[in-house]
């Protein structure tokens, strides 16, 4: 089976892409591990395992690069249960994608993150009444960007 060539400068733009999550200013967010190639003629690994900082715990996502067509914009696959938090078209990364942009991928972890938490306020707010539902609304406010974390000392942090 031949193995499919891909320019230099495609490779270059990818690897740069990979770089700017591994090496990047939310490298302690974003994880990429286990990578492997979709195909055994795929010129390099194009899927990798996301974990994605979250709260007190960490989400798993997979990434789905297309190693045929490096300038495509990826697929992002939640875990289990977590489907439908996300819809793509919510995704405006993945309309403006431009692989020769280093931050692409990053920007589309970061979209996909917050919306996910926008996704979680928002189901916990269906939930909760009362007091509770009001603590939510003014912690939301806050910034769209905060995380509620208790810290070891029982202090809440805004992270």
């Amino acid at each position: 089976m031949p193995r499919i060539q891909i320019s230099e400068q495609d490779m270059v733009q990818m690897q740069a892409l990979m770089a700017k999550v591994v090496r990047g200013p939310q490298k302690d967010i974003f994880k990429l591990s286990q990578p492997f190639k979709s195909s055994p003629t795929a010129p390099f690994n194009d899927r990798f395992t996301v974990s994605v900082a979250f709260g007190t715990g960490t989400l798993t996502w997979t990434l789905l690069l297309n190693a045929f067509e490096p300038r495509a914009p990826p697929d992002l696959v939640l875990d289990v249960g977590n489907e439908d938090c996300i819809s793509y078209k919510d995704l405006i990364s993945l309309d403006t994608w431009d692989a020769a942009d280093d931050s692409a991928l990053l920007r589309l972890l970061a979209e996909a993150r917050d919306l996910y938490r926008s996704t979680q306020v928002r189901k916990a707010l269906d939930f909760s009444s009362g007091a509770l539902q009001f603590e939510l609304v003014s912690l939301n406010g806050i910034s769209s960007s905060c995380e509620m974390r208790l810290g070891e000392d029982g202090v809440t942090e805004c992270t």
